[in-house]
Formats: C-alpha cells, structure tokens, sequence
C-alpha cells in the first residue's frame, strides 16, 4: 500500500514523498523524492555549505600559493614554516569541498578536481620533473606528480634539510620552480570551480538549487552519488589499503607510505575533516548553525530500519565513526603499525556506514547509484 504526503518545510519549498509501507521484517520502507524548484533542503546545502567550502579552499590555496612565490623569492626557516602550516590548512580546507568532485564544474572542468589529490605521490617521478625542469604538470604521466600529495613530498620530505632543498641544493632553483608550478596549479583550478559554482561566473549554483527530482541528473541524485563515491575513499583509500583491508579477500601486510599526507603526517586528520565534512552534508549543518540536510529527506519520509528510523540509524553511525577516528593518533603510518586495531575500528564503522549511505538511504529515496567498485563494501 502507498500513501502520499506533502510536506511544507521551511520557506515556500514543497517536497512531495512517495512511502510504500514496509513490509514485516523488511530493513527498510521504500520511498521516492521529489525536490521542488528553490527546495529549501538543497538551499541549505547549495548556499551555506558547498559554496562556503569552495570558498574557504580557495582562500587557503590562494593565501598558500601567495606564501610560496614569496619563499622563493628569498627562502628562510619562517617562510618555510609558515607554508608548510598553510599547506595543511588548505589539505584540511579540501577535504571539506572533496565531497562534490564528481558533479558540477569540479568533474567537467578539465582537469577534473579531483586530480588535485591522486597519492601516494610518485616521489621518483617529481624528482626527475625537478632534474630535467620540467614544470608542466598538467599530462596525464604527471597526474601522480602534482597537487597536494606532491607539494606534501616537495615540502616535508627532507625533514629538516627541506630549507637546503630549496636554497644550497644543486636542483634548488628549479626545485622551487615544480613547486611553484604545483601551487600555481591548484589555485588555477580550484579557483576555476568555485567561478563556475559562483553566481557571478557559470552559476552552478542556481542550477543545483533547481535540480528537482531524484534522477540520476537531479541535484540529489548527482549529490549522492558524488558524496558517496568521496566517502569510499575514505574507507577504502584513507584506512582500508594501507591496513592491508582491500581488496577485500587478499591477506596483505600494512602498508604505511599508502597513507594519505605521509610525509606531513596529517593522514588521521585529514580522514576526520573529510568524515565530518560528509556528516555536515547528511545533517544540513554549516558554519551559520543547523540547518536541512538529507537527513530532512529520511525524516520527514519516516524510512524504517530495523524497527527504528533509518535517519537516527545513520546519525548513530556517524557519531560512532567521529569518535573513532578522533581516536587515531598521527602520524597514521605509525599508528597502523603501532596499534591497527584503533584504525580498524574507524574503518570498520566506515564500513558499516558506507553500505547505509551507498544503499539503504539511496533506496529510501529512489536514487540510483551509479558509480561501481568491486571491493565489497
């Protein structure tokens, strides 16, 4: 049996929800989603938290590559730390804006944002861009050799020779040329996004917030499957490989240098800001305070899960998955040496949360997942 109810949220937005009743002993009560023209959930999401992200990244990218240009001018131990701390606010400030690599101008611009954060680095690969001076790092062969993994080796690697790298070192200048390159790249292209998003440039931005429906082109269904795809990366990329998880059936040792950010060793961190980022996504919360998320959707459906609601059942998760990774210490490469079972932990609620985010809640809401992978979830 079905029932239909339109619900009046805040503002002048209509959502109309298809519920099918479940069944005894189904998991789940199956629902569609229609989201209006100016549906205020994706209002929330579009103006206060996927455009404040790109714009956040891009004044960190922006105020790094700045700093670069003005080491390299006359590199000294303070401009030195001074980057290197910009460089993590602006790795941090990415993992808030990752979530929204596979839709919109980040995956039709070329190159695709996501490019942007290919590791681990081919650290052999930059050294000889840097020997024979070879600056363009926008070629398919130099896709492991830019963005943040490559400025992580570039400016962390040599501990404490990295100001002689780029001072006393044979391959100093043009070592501060790839560097420069590599900052360059990541301003042009972040800055590329967030115009197409803007506004006043492509206005994305308008057409996210007008993406009715649940289709594989609407706003939720793009938002989703982009969200979702970004958060296996987490599982499976930031935890799963270097335990020695995935591929799911083969028996491996741990493998520390396949930790995001090894050489800076924000690897635990930049996971946390990254879950965090998607939970902000799923609840509807910004920096201007609580607001409608996709969690708004489930809710007002009342999707069933096991008896309770499948909304309370995913914000669980979430809480259980923060606080797990906010247990695993820095650098991760240490820690899954030292102590796996606490990065097991993360990664086994990770898991659990993937298939409730990838499954559970796409079908609730009648959107089809469209990206594949074979590891299990």
């Amino acid at each position: 049996m079905q029932r239909i109810a339109i619900l009046f949220l805040a503002g002048a937005a209509i959502i109309i929800l298809s519920v099918n009743c479940s069944k005894s002993g189904s998991k789940t009560s199956g629902s569609t989603t229609t989201a209006g023209n100016n549906d205020s959930i994706l209002l929330n999401l579009g103006n206060n938290i996927i455009l404040p992200s790109y714009q956040a990244l891009a004044t960190a990218v922006n105020s790094l590559d700045s700093s670069i240009d003005d080491f390299n001018t006359s590199p000294n131990t303070t401009k030195l730390t001074n980057i290197q701390v910009l460089f993590k606010n602006a790795y941090l400030a990415w993992q808030s804006a990752s979530e929204y690599d596979y839709l919109g101008p980040a995956s039709t611009n070329q190159p695709v944002l996501s490019a942007l954060n290919v590791w681990p680095t081919n650290n052999t690969l930059i050294d000889s861009n840097v020997s024979v001076n070879n600056d363009n790092v926008n070629t398919f062969a130099n896709t492991a050799a830019k963005g943040f993994p490559a400025l992580d080796y570039l400016l962390f690697s040599a501990g404490g020779n990295t100001l002689a790298n780029y001072t006393t070192d044979a391959e100093a200048a043009h070592r501060s040329s790839y560097l420069a390159a590599v900052s360059a790249d990541i301003k042009t292209e972040v800055n590329a996004v967030l115009t197409g998003w803007s506004a006043s440039g492509g206005n994305y931005i308008n057409t996210f917030v007008t993406g009715e429906g649940n289709s594989v082109s609407s706003s939720l269904g793009l938002l989703i499957n982009s969200m979702d795809e970004d958060f296996e990366i987490l599982k499976n990329d930031r935890l799963g490989i270097p335990l020695g998880l995935i591929p799911v059936g083969v028996t491996s040792p741990v493998l520390p240098k396949e930790v995001e950010a090894y050489y800076s060793g924000i690897s635990a961190q930049l996971a946390l800001a990254q879950l965090k980022a998607v939970q902000g996504i799923f609840l509807g919360n910004s920096g201007k305070g609580n607001g409608l998320g996709l969690v708004t959707y489930l809710t007002n459906a009342g999707v069933k899960y096991n008896g309770g609601l499948l909304s309370d059942t995913i914000k669980t998760a979430f809480t259980l998955d923060v606080t797990d990774l906010q247990a695993v210490p820095d650098p991760l490469s240490q820690t899954i040496q030292s102590n796996p079972a606490s990065v097991q932990a993360a990664f086994t609620v990770s898991q659990k949360l993937v298939a409730l985010l990838k499954t559970d809640m796409p079908s609730a809401l009648g959107v089809l997942i469209t990206y594949g992978d074979n590891d299990g979830d």
